[in-house]
């Protein structure tokens, strides 16, 4: 026993922790979130629907796949390698590597029995976050805490995620002054093959116009994640580094992820600062005591800061932080409540009135809820609505399809807005929904299982109705999932009456479930979603051994090692209402690695074993 742990200390002795060997982790962290390039990717003919009939053009995530997967691959060799010519390298052991590998193998059996084995290895459209990607973050993890042993090596990951977080940030400010560098003809050229150049003037995002940040992350969620882990991270180290120099360096760094997080207008992000204050005042209430004034100072940079852009922006990110708390109280019911498709007629019912649609020899005729039939006008070719209230708030058009022939568009108006819905009427005269692909949809496929949320549908930009009708999926996924990133393909996008009652239109396609925690336990199953928060819980657990009793912070290691911890903590907390994304996934598990190890070595440090 005595002679395996004089082993296990070898490597700090005898082997050097060179910077060469964390290259792999500086590409994951500082290089790969700034890549945007297009590539056309076939969609195969069942998932079209996804993209309107198109080939799918990725600007955003599939080329940061590959160069996730290549990168971290070509890392696991390089460790392996040295591990196998240099007999003094030990692999480090800890109790996180038994559920990282429970979760790696439940990602691959996943994969295995997928029906979707292409996207399960990929990944969805837009996302590409299929098994080489998840693979990968954890293949990161486990080469952040096996290859760095030193300040030096902390130092360069840092470093190196600032320097490309300012080249974010700068990205970020031609969008937010309505200057988009990728709407630049220099912009369009960088990220346009040749072959495609002819898209240039056409070419557009989905928020380039909207003045908010989005860098090169493709949306203003995403980059509020990221900047929120990279801020908190630089103003750890802003208050609690002695070092002139490097204070300095990292107000810059703070000050400018604090302005794109702001621009990015992100309430989830935003709301994070709640649970880092919080956090701050816990782990840094032996400093504030010491050095109040420095502290307050800072609080009140941060507010002015705050206030200021708020104001250049005329109160839009306290309005959308404020929207956003009420839309977690407030209890919010639609004034609709079924459509039923029954024999000949469909029955459109809200809470103080109903309409019945029958079609009679291709002849339609509008009754009330108590079967009397209601007069109607065409207030212009084709389109009708009832003359009496409260039916005359509705309208109905009728349109010919080649497909489907005649079709029944009830524009609907409720206290939500105005939500449509097609109908046409099959060989035997019934009734049926129009689906997404022209397919008639009966009574049982336009409604799906929910749990609970009525009332609360509209919940933090539509989640609540979303969350909803994916907590039902976990009940066929709790041992094994249906394949990385295929959610979209399951969540139930025929559920027209939910989506009324939820959505501002019923043919938006929900393509994630806007919880991290939700899409791991219906893509990998639910007992890998397990496996990952016990990787969690074990960080979170070796932080406050590491953190919380500390009195000073004595060098750039110990100091990183707490920023990290209020990163990850981020992360964790706005992946209540975010997806895991390949743009910014990579930073949280090299973060996560590099964390577990700084304060294994904080805690032997105190203990006196290093």
């Amino acid at each position: 026993m005595a002679k395996n742990k004089n082993l296990n200390k070898q490597p700090n002795k005898k082997y050097k922790y060179d910077l060469w060997i964390i290259i792999p982790l500086i590409i994951a962290l500082a290089i790969i979130p700034l890549i945007v390039y297009m590539k056309v990717v076939e969609v195969p003919e069942g998932l079209k629907y996804f993209t309107n009939g198109q080939d799918n053009a990725d600007f955003f995530s599939y080329y940061k796949m590959i160069w996730l997967s290549i990168t971290a691959f070509i890392g696991l060799f390089m460790f392996f390698s040295r591990c196998y010519l240099n007999k003094n390298i030990v692999l480090r052991k800890d109790k996180f590597y038994y559920p990282m590998l429970i979760y790696a193998a439940l990602i691959i059996i996943s994969v295995i029995f997928s029906s979707y084995k292409s996207v399960a290895t990929k990944g969805f459209i837009d996302r590409y976050e299929g098994m080489y990607a998840l693979l990968s973050y954890l293949i990161l993890m486990f080469l952040a805490y096996n290859t760095i042993d030193n300040e030096k090596q902390v130092k360069a990951l840092i470093y190196s995620l600032s320097i490309s977080s300012l080249v974010m940030a700068l990205i970020g400010l031609t969008q937010f002054w309505g200057k988009d560098f990728f709407m630049t003809d220099f912009g369009k050229n960088l990220i346009l093959p040749k072959a495609y150049e002819h898209l240039k003037d056409t070419l557009n995002f989905t928020f380039a116009a909207s003045k908010a940040t989005y860098g090169t992350l493709y949306n203003i969620n995403y980059v509020g994640v990221y900047t929120s882990m990279i801020f908190t991270i630089s103003i750890t180290l802003v208050l609690l580094l002695k070092d002139k120099k490097q204070k300095l360096f990292f107000l810059l760094v703070s000050a400018a992820n604090f302005l794109t997080l702001l621009g990015s207008r992100s309430r989830a992000a935003l709301l994070s600062f709640g649970v880092y204050i919080v956090l701050a005042i816990i782990f840094y209430r032996r400093q504030i005591k010491h050095s109040l004034r420095f502290f307050t100072l800072a609080f009140v940079v941060i507010l002015v800061i705050f206030f200021g852009v708020n104001s250049a922006l005329d109160g839009t990110v306290t309005d959308r932080l404020i929207s956003g708390l009420k839309s977690l109280i407030e209890v919010s019911y639609i004034d609709f409540e079924d459509v039923v498709l029954e024999g000949d007629a469909i029955d459109i019912k809200f809470t103080d009135h109903g309409i019945r649609i029958v079609n009679e020899d291709g002849f339609f005729t509008f009754y009330d809820e108590l079967g009397n039939p209601l007069e109607v006008e065409m207030v212009e070719e084709g389109t009708y609505k009832p003359t009496k209230e409260p039916y005359n708030k509705h309208t109905f058009k009728l349109l010919m399809s080649d497909t489907s022939g005649l079709i029944v568009q009830a524009d609907l108006a409720t206290n939500k807005g105005v939500k449509s819905i097609r109908f046409a009427y099959d060989e035997n005269n019934s009734p049926k929904a129009l689906g997404y692909r022209g397919e008639l949809l009966g009574n049982d496929e336009i409604r799906a299982k929910h749990f609970n949320f009525e009332g609360r549908e509209y919940m933090a930009s539509n989640r609540g109705y979303i969350w909803s009708r994916s907590i039902p999926l976990i009940k066929n996924t709790i041992f094994i999932g249906h394949g990385p990133d295929t959610y979209a393909i399951y969540f139930p996008n025929n559920d027209f009456v939910g989506k009324i009652k939820g959505l501002n239109s019923i043919y938006t396609v929900v393509d994630k479930p806007h919880n991290m925690y939700l899409q791991t336990a219906i893509n990998t199953g639910l007992v890998s979603l397990l496996a990952e928060l016990c990787i969690f819980v074990i960080y979170i657990v070796s932080s406050f051994k590491a953190y919380f009793k500390k009195d000073s912070y004595n060098d750039f290691i110990e100091v990183t090692g707490l920023g990290i911890f209020f990163a990850v903590c981020m992360y964790l907390f706005t992946g209540l209402s975010n997806d895991s994304i390949v743009s910014v996934a990579p930073i949280f598990w090299v973060l996560l690695g590099t964390g577990f190890i700084i304060n294994r070595k904080v805690i032997e440090k105190e203990k006196g074993i290093a």
